[in-house]
């Protein structure tokens, strides 16, 4: 895969398009991010691309959900800061699973 998926990923975060966001991911996907952990909130564990665009639509537009300065590793890789419900941490996003139609199966966030 190039870097086309992850820079898509990274923009609609940054941009709050959720609708974007869930169009680069397969229908059985898995999002799971770690990062809430850190100030005390639950991790986050998304399964199907409807419930990304649901979950990251109200999240994203609320400013739940923030991602700043991001900085694409790899073509699977990108870190940024993540605010979660509160004070930034520094998040790295990996795809770990792509599927037969280029698109996303499975995500991790994690700290970086």
């Amino acid at each position: 895969m190039d870097s086309i998926m992850i820079e898509n990923v990274i923009n609609a975060l940054t941009e709050k398009d959720s609708k974007a966001l869930a169009s680069c991911f397969s229908e059985d996907c898995r999002y799971f991010d770690y990062c809430p952990s850190l100030n005390g909130d639950p991790c986050i564990f998304i399964y199907g691309n409807e419930c990304l665009e649901m979950f990251f639509g109200s999240k994203l537009a609320l400013g739940d959900i923030v991602v700043a300065e991001p900085v694409i590793e790899s073509a699977r890789s990108a870190n940024y800061f993540g605010a979660y419900y509160g004070p930034y941490v520094y998040a790295r996003l990996n795809i770990e699973e792509y599927d037969s139609a280029g698109l996303i199966k499975k995500v991790v966030v994690h700290p970086a």
